[in-house]
């Protein structure tokens, strides 16, 4: 769908939930990761050289320039070396200190990564903090917002930055090098050379409102997040494994006591102390010529040589250089988080220092030991206390915080909370690591340890090819952090350090040579030593207390203020927000050229299908020789789609198999049987010998990257995904091993047994991952959203999570269980009797794989066996989710807003979506300028930016329009005032539409002076309407920016049954766009959303304490939100029905009519 170009641009970025970061720009679903999962900062990195990275593109040569000049400037060359025919290249000033990582990823993007170590020593959150104030002006560029404005019109959508703990990175992607080289300095000047006035400060930190409130987009992300259970355990964790004073510990994104008292003067003082040339690093990937990059940096060098604050800075001690205090004795502790289910959903966070960050080998090979220990259902601490009856937890994931001194982690997640109470989680561990540390070797199984050597090997050639921006800059980060050669003042070096991150495998091949006694060793060294175990335990009263404890506070605020307080208070804000809202003027905007988008040049991807029994050239060049090659035999059963690209490492083999015919019953057998597919033991036929589900887990280890079984492309535990009228298989091999993936899906479909044992262990499993949605604002609103369109009768009813946790409830004994098994055998053998009705889609560099391309396809499943009577045959196309929905499904009538508001007491934010009807056609003549119409109006530092996250009214929201559903929706994530929020849209939008009369009744409660500065914003702005045009063009590339990219989009298109060139044709489209025609898509399709001249539905979901005051304001707009109300249990409840969908529907309907 077109739910969101920057959702799906994101997405594919979202690659640090290894570390304790926020990434606070983004105006979409806030991408905050907890530390629950916490490889190193690029775990991709660790696996075996790839032997290509990308088809080779016009443009820059990356490897045919070698590794750049020695000189360039005042830029002397520090290293330069290849890695996987990349060019790696440092570069420092030698007379700022200043450097520039380069990688020449071979891409149609090019991706920055500014980067400043910054060591905080206390929690008031000043890396965090200057985080967003660095992006509301510079010296040069005095304007809020004016780095957003000029990075639009440079192919790019916006820029973002994250804060972690040891450093802060600002970034910014660009649809080829042109745009990527002209906003360079801009961004740099604002880095090193901010205005970090008190006005910022006020509106974008920290201030008290006009209510007595407290507000600010920081404090607003933090109050968010504060008090999340992972959160929570994360920093009693931290707090416990570093006695004394350490930068490691602390909150860099800020407490909420200490945001309220931070000044910005303070700020400021941190800004000077860290932000110089000599602690900041310019890292690059993307086909961009070395000199041309050292050529843009030259005038900030030359900004830096002027400055007299820099100039008179002291020399620099490298942050993190003090030694990181250990601990004593072993720390073992419980605290509670909010929740609304106390039975289970605990959490525990084990930790225990590790080796330095210079100690390679020790550090892959922990890293392996992990993997042994943890990662599937034969490793020791998963059968300990995951595959047990009943189980401790129902997941375990382990890591490396990537510090000076690691810290090695592991979480067990979703615990059983009565299991807590009668078991010892540090005693327990501590046995299994005692025995897997036996002198002797005898603990280890030397065989399964080289097993996931080789996997890791496999792993890091395919991010190589997916994630070489990731690998490459997240190593880069690394190495700039802690590498000797990235050092102040270090002299020429060959760049070992990096070198060596960025070549694991050869650290991994020398782990093959290791003997059982030497992983021992490593398991008694590391995993024997004083550790901290921290217990998280769910309490619905706790989050009742922090909710009261909050409001007294703030009543106890708003009576010692009194009213002329509150006055003066939000007279600051105002003053603040008028002169924060400076204009960037028109010239500064057009003196940025929006670049050439034929210079960006796509990777190349044919497309060829075959159904019964022809095949047929769909799109790409190489379509006809494709064509020609699977011509060279006969056709199986199936239909199949084949995408192909030159250079692919990998291919990845997808089989689709109709579900739609089955009954609600049936239906609800696949949840369980999608989660444990690939745990299964495996029964001997044509296809092989009998199995043990250890001997299955093993071999997958030994031959596989990835694999999975879902209803729907891309669906999960609880949700079905794309195509959900479809049980989808998927298995990602090396390209040499092609035919093991198709054996590997017909035998986990064909010959799976379904063990009473295992399913009993993955029931368990699934129930105690539950309640992490219950105490999921987000998860619930959009479960609520989905109720009002879907069938209880598709997969997307059925796998609702609770009803899903009502099915496993009632089947949890053994009898129960054996009928459930039976069940499951029946349905199997229902599904695969017709074989000509299963899609296969098989994706790779398909003319370079070895034999018959058909040949792994001609065996059961995929066949009628002889002697067998075929079902009769017929190929369903896998569903568009509107084809899904409720023949019921809440359409209000026009003028008429209903839906569902949802109370949680472990929830201190509001979340909200509203939706309507829109188009569904792919190649409708409305679809490009209304994705240039949402850009416009979304855009970082665009009109929503400034009047719904700017005034701190909430941290994140979003517009998108989803071609499949047909459907256009607003979303607000963790907001403090959703209501003045969605107004503030709304003014917004009218005014834009010139509705300026109605315009000026929604925006009810603003003075005079905000209603005459927002009078200038009528019409579009002729330069903005350009950057939209760079910002979509953007967001349509980068998901396509890799080989695996730009091969998934090709199969997307025919899921949501596009034309196959309809991203070529949306691009053309874009450019076209007219400022009328944005216009006209604003006032067609999105000004009917906020004014509710159309049919709405609204889902919400709110504290428990404020759930009186969000009601009463939904009465007050107009037309009115007439809303159901359910606690979280009520709601439960609801869902958890057969029929649940349709009661809900039912209840908003009475609403709606009362």
């Amino acid at each position: 769908s077109y739910l969101s170009l920057r959702e799906r641009a994101r997405g594919a970025r979202a690659r640090r939930a290894s570390e304790r970061t926020l990434s606070c720009r983004s105006r979409a679903c806030a991408l905050f990761a907890s530390s629950l999962t916490l490889a190193s900062r690029s775990r991709r990195s660790q696996c075996r050289r790839a032997t290509a990275v990308a088809a080779p593109m016009a443009g820059y040569d990356a490897t045919a320039a070698g590794t750049g000049p020695a000189c360039v400037g005042s830029f002397e060359r520090v290293f330069a070396f290849e890695y996987e025919s990349v060019p790696v290249m440092l570069y420092r000033c030698k007379e700022t200190g200043l450097r520039i990582a380069l990688a020449a990823v071979q891409s149609p993007t090019v991706h920055g990564y500014f980067t400043v170590q910054t060591e905080a020593f206390d929690d008031y959150g000043c890396p965090h903090t200057l985080e967003h104030l660095i992006f509301l002006g510079s010296e040069r560029y005095p304007y809020k917002g004016v780095l957003d404005i000029l990075a639009n019109r440079c192919f790019a959508q916006g820029t973002n930055a994250w804060t972690a703990t040891d450093h802060t990175c600002y970034t910014v992607d660009t649809a080829g090098a042109d745009g990527f080289l002209q906003i360079l300095p801009v961004y740099l000047d604002h880095v090193l050379f901010p205005t970090l006035k008190d006005s910022g400060f006020v509106t974008e930190v920290h201030h008290v409102t006009g209510e007595g409130a407290n507000a600010g987009v920081v404090y607003c992300e933090m109050q968010a997040r504060e008090n999340e259970a992972g959160d929570m355990c994360d920093r009693a964790m931290r707090l416990a494994a570093y006695p004394g004073r350490c930068s490691y510990k602390s909150e860099t994104g800020g407490r909420l006591k200490e945001l309220r008292e931070l000044t910005n003067a303070t700020v400021q003082d941190y800004h000077k102390a860290y932000y110089r040339p000599d602690n900041l690093c310019v890292i690059v990937t993307g086909k961009v010529d070395p000199v041309q990059l050292c050529e843009a940096c030259a005038p900030v060098v030359e900004w830096i040589k002027k400055s007299e604050r820099i100039r008179s800075l002291p020399k620099m001690e490298r942050p993190f250089s003090s030694p990181v205090p250990k601990l004593d004795a072993q720390q073992d502790l419980r605290i509670e988080f909010p929740a609304e289910d106390e039975k289970t959903g605990a959490i525990c966070e084990i930790a225990w220092h590790g080796p330095s960050w210079s100690d390679m080998e020790s550090i892959t090979a922990l890293n392996v030991l992990l993997a042994y220990l943890c990662q599937d259902s034969i490793s020791p601490l998963r059968k300990a206390l995951v595959e047990t009856v009943p189980p401790l937890c129902g997941s375990i994931s382990d890591g490396l915080h990537n510090y000076s001194s690691q810290l090695i982690n592991i979480t067990l997640q979703s615990c059983d909370v009565e299991q807590l109470s009668q078991r010892d989680v540090t005693a327990e561990m501590g046995a299994v690591f005692e025995a897997t540390a036996a002198a002797d070797g005898s603990g280890i199984d030397i065989e399964r340890i080289r097993s996931v050597v080789r996997q890791k090997q496999r792993k890091h050639l395919s991010s190589v090819e997916a994630d070489p921006h990731d690998l490459f800059s997240g190593e880069i980060i690394g190495a700039f952090c802690y590498a000797s050669e990235f050092a102040s003042g270090a002299s020429m070096d060959n760049g070992a350090s990096l070198r060596a991150r960025l070549d694991v495998p050869a650290s991994l091949e020398s782990l093959l040579d290791w003997p059982t006694t030497r992983w021992a060793a490593l398991c008694k060294t590391y995993f024997r030593n004083p550790g901290v175990t921290v217990v998280g335990l769910p309490s619905k009263a706790c989050g009742k207390t922090i909710q009261e404890e909050d409001a007294k506070r703030i009543a106890d605020q708003k009576e010692q203020l009194g009213e002329s307080g509150c006055k003066a208070a939000a007279e600051a804000v105002a003053a603040a927000e008028e002169e924060n809202d400076a204009e960037t003027p028109d010239e500064v905007a057009q003196a940025f050229k929006v670049p050439d988008v034929s210079k960006v040049k796509l990777i190349e991807v044919s497309t060829v299908i075959a159904k019964a029994g022809n095949l047929q050239a769909v799109h790409g060049k190489d379509a006809d020789e494709l064509k020609s090659h699977l011509q060279r035999s006969s056709l199986p059963e199936p239909s199949f789609q084949f995408d192909h690209s030159s250079g692919a490492q990998f291919v990845k083999c997808h089989a689709m198999i109709p579900i739609g015919n089955l009954s609600a019953d049936q239906l609800a057998l696949l949840p369980l049987w999608c989660d444990v597919a690939f745990e299964l033991p495996l029964k001997a036929s044509s296809l092989g010998p009998a199995m043990s589900y250890e001997a299955v887990v093993q071999e997958l280890t030994d031959t596989t990257v990835q694999y999975g079984m879902s209803a729907g492309v891309g669906g999960s535990r609880f949700a079905a995904g794309q195509g959900g009228n479809m049980l989808h298989v998927v298995v990602k091999v090396e390209r040499e091993k092609y035919s093991k993936a198709a054996q590997w899906i017909a035998r986990i479909l064909a010959d799976a047994e379904f063990d009473v044992d295992r399913l009993q262990v993955a029931s368990k499993r699934i129930l105690n991952d539950v309640p992490n949605t219950k105490r999921n604002g987000r998860a619930l609103m959009l479960l609520a959203s989905r109720a009002m369109k879907y069938s209880d009768q598709c997969a997307q009813g059925v796998f609702t999570v609770f009803r899903v946790e009502k099915h496993l409830n009632s089947v949890s004994e053994v009898s129960q269980l054996q009928q459930v098994s039976e069940q499951l055998s029946g349905l199997r053998d229902l599904l695969l009797t017709a074989p000509g009705s299963i899609f296969l889609r098989v994706a790779g560099d398909v003319m370079a794989f070895p034999g018959d391309v058909f040949d792994p396809w001609r065996s059961a499943p995929f066949i009628t066996t002889p002697g067998s009577t075929p079902a009769k045959s017929e190929t369903p196309m896998p569903a568009l989710s509107r084809e899904l929905f409720a023949s019921d499904a809440l359409s209000p009538s026009p003028g008429t807003t209903c839906g569902v508001l949802l109370s949680s007491s472990s929830e201190e934010s509001n979340y909200w979506v509203v939706t309507c009807d829109s188009f569904s056609d792919p190649r409708s003549s409305e679809l490009a300028p209304l994705l240039v119409a949402v850009e416009y109006i979304t855009a970082l530092e665009g009109p929503f930016w400034r009047k719904i996250r700017g005034k701190g009214y909430a941290y994140s929201y979003s517009l998108s329009h989803d071609l499949q559903a047909g459907k256009l929706t607003f979303s607000l994530a963790k907001a403090t005032n959703p209501l003045a929020a969605f107004q503030a849209a709304e003014t917004i939008v009218r005014k834009l539409c010139g509705d300026t009369a109605d315009a000026a009744a929604a925006s009810t409660g603003k003075d005079c002076d905000e209603d005459e500065e927002e009078e200038e914003e009528e019409g579009l702005d002729p330069s903005a309407v350009e950057a939209a045009q760079s910002g979509v063009i953007f967001g349509l590339i980068e998901p396509v920016d890799t080989i695996p990219g730009a091969m998934s989009e090709a199969f997307q298109s025919a899921l949501r049954r596009e034309p196959p060139d309809q991203l070529q044709w949306l691009l053309q489209a874009v450019q076209a766009v007219t400022e009328e025609a944005v216009i006209a898509a604003l006032r067609t399709h999105v000004l009917p959303l906020f004014t509710g001249t159309c049919g709405r539905t609204v889902s919400i979901v709110c504290p428990e304490q404020k759930k009186e005051s969000i009601e009463e304001g939904l009465k007050t707009l107009d037309p009115p939100f007439k809303c159901v109300h359910f606690d979280v249990e009520s709601f439960v409840e609801t869902m958890a029905s057969a029929d649940g969908y349709a009661a809900m529907r039912s209840k908003v309907l009475a609403a709606s009519k009362a």
